[in-house]
């Protein structure tokens, strides 16, 4: 997945901040002009127990640098909560440029406090740059970055934008009744918050900026264009899996009203049905575009409905495993696979239609599995995915290590044939499992073929090894391991065995048929 680069704007804006600071910082230290003026500037000594001491030295804890931290830190793990991945990482590495740089800085130009400070305990170290007012102004600029990513209404940004400001100019005014900082340092902290606040949301790809100047939160939304066609979205969403809702439906809409849908179907799953219905009936409707919101089994689901439609399919990651969204390079970040639905490059991969006995049949689009794959699927812990993700899929692996080998029968292609008692037999239509783990590295979801991995091991000592192969991507023909490209597989046991499809346990099985699908699903990517 290639990552756009940065906008114009949002370049110009970094760059003007930092070399601004740059320049500050230079003339402050480098030359004495500034200290007639911070001199002059100074305001009149505060009696710390004067009514306004107290106000003052209030304002100064409730500010400090690391209250304000350690709510912008809250704020990523909801941001991440909410699939909002790249605003998270951008307010931790606004936290920790903040206040690494802010504490360097101070110990490397070690400027002196005004000797008339008022003693209080915000008021220790060196002055340059004002942390306080550091911190003010990435915490402003950052929740404002909240609000646009959340697609908070206009008139909500508004008033942040002025209050914003005068949070800023609140802090800024107490550090200099209280004569904590020269007004060079206070100018300093105000610059180096906003540059490091641009720099960390450049880094983590975090796009505020609007295509058009109008567009911002002072001027009022210019009339979407009409569509010479109307066109018509279905949204297919797992509540159980949409943490937010309410700011999730609000992202959709904006992206829709932008580009003139109306008339939006918006289908909830249920327990008895993860989206097969829903996509069906979006199906019905001929709509132009359906978006699916939840994890492995919701987008299965929905694919498998879609399969042979044409009607291109917007993947919005929401689950544990996200398997086809890793697979196939789709964001993980809401608001970026939203954009990748929208705006991305319609697709066409295969999907693989799967006939378990006497059932009807149906399809999937990462893989299925019999033998321990599945039975760590179903041993799983569903409290403990919530809790700690991939890694609880690992604690039921170690659980299940002792599963004993399957005798199977399996038929490549209607011709050859392979007895095997087999550890694991997966069927691939891409290669890679949670924590980016290259079971079939080699499989792809575009080249009409599917891939069937056998593992085989005879004793304790070749089961590390292949497991360490398999991580390793080394020796892939190594004993007790088979990997074939074909375009049907039958798998056939001896006794009923569980299997998966898309990490989800679906139930038993003695006859598994698996043949692919060439071109079956018409998916939204970033090209």
């Amino acid at each position: 997945m290639v990552r756009r680069p940065p906008s114009r704007s949002a370049l110009s804006i970094t760059t003007a901040l930092v070399l601004a600071f740059g320049v500050w910082t230079a003339a402050t230290v480098g030359t004495d002009w500034m200290k007639p003026f911070d001199r002059h500037l100074l305001a009149p000594p505060v009696q710390p127990l004067s009514w306004l001491g107290q106000v003052l030295a209030t304002v100064a804890m409730i500010t400090h640098p690391v209250v304000v931290y350690v709510a912008l830190l809250a704020t990523a793990w909801w941001s991440n909560r909410r699939r909002l991945r790249n605003l998270a990482v951008a307010l931790a590495l606004a936290v920790v440029i903040g206040g690494s740089s802010t504490f360097v800085l101070r110990r490397l130009l070690a400027i002196p406090r005004p000797e008339q400070k008022m003693e209080a305990i915000t008021g220790t170290s060196f002055a340059y740059p004002s942390g306080h007012v550091t911190a003010a102004t990435i915490a402003v600029i950052m929740v404002g970055a909240t609000l646009t990513s959340t697609r908070e209404p206009r008139r909500v940004r508004r008033l942040w934008m002025l209050g914003g400001a005068g949070i800023i100019l609140l802090v800024a005014v107490d550090r200099w009744l209280m004569s904590a900082h020269w007004f060079s340092d206070i100018v300093g902290g105000l610059l180096l918050g906003a540059a490091v606040a641009a720099v960390s949301l450049i880094i983590a790809d975090v796009r505020i900026l609007p295509r058009s100047w109008r567009d911002l939160a002072w001027m009022p939304t210019p009339a979407p264009i009409p569509a010479e066609v109307e066109k018509r979205c279905a949204v297919i969403y797992n509540p159980s899996k949409v943490q937010d809702w309410v700011t999730f439906r609000r992202h959709v809409e904006y992206e829709l009203a932008k580009r003139s849908y109306s008339r939006t179907l918006w289908l909830e799953t249920t327990v008895d049905d993860p989206g097969r219905e829903m996509a069906a009936k979006a199906v019905r409707k001929e709509v132009d575009l359906v978006i699916g919101a939840g994890g492995d089994g919701t987008i299965r689901a929905v694919t498998s409905a879609l399969a042979g439609t044409g009607i291109p399919f917007g993947l919005i990651p929401a689950g544990t495993g996200n398997l086809l969204a890793k697979n196939l390079g789709v964001p993980l970040d809401e608001r970026e696979a939203l954009a990748v639905a929208f705006e991305g490059t319609p697709s066409a991969i295969d999907l693989v239609r799967v006939t378990a006995d006497d059932r009807p049949a149906d399809h999937f689009a990462v893989m299925a599995g019999i033998g321990i794959d599945a039975v760590i699927m179903d041993s799983t812990d569903v409290n403990l995915k919530r809790a700690v993700g991939s890694a609880a899929y690992f604690v039921a692996a170690a659980q299940n290590v002792n599963h004993p080998p399957i005798p199977a029968s399996i038929t490549i292609d209607d011709e050859r044939e392979l007895k095997r008692k087999a550890l694991v037999m997966v069927v691939g239509n891409v290669g890679y499992l949670q924590a980016n783990i290259p079971l079939i590295p080699d499989a792809r979801a575009d080249d009409g073929l599917l891939d069937l991995l056998v593992a085989a091991p005879d004793t304790w000592r070749q089961k590390v090894s292949l497991v360490a192969k398999v991580l390793t991507r080394r020796d892939r023909q190594a004993g007790g391991l088979d990997r074939v490209t074909a375009s049907k597989v039958v798998i056939e046991v001896e006794d009923e065995q569980q299997f998966q499809l898309d990490g989800d346990n679906v139930g038993l099985v003695r006859r598994l048929e698996c043949e692919v699908v060439p071109g079956a699903l018409t998916i939204m990517l970033r090209s």
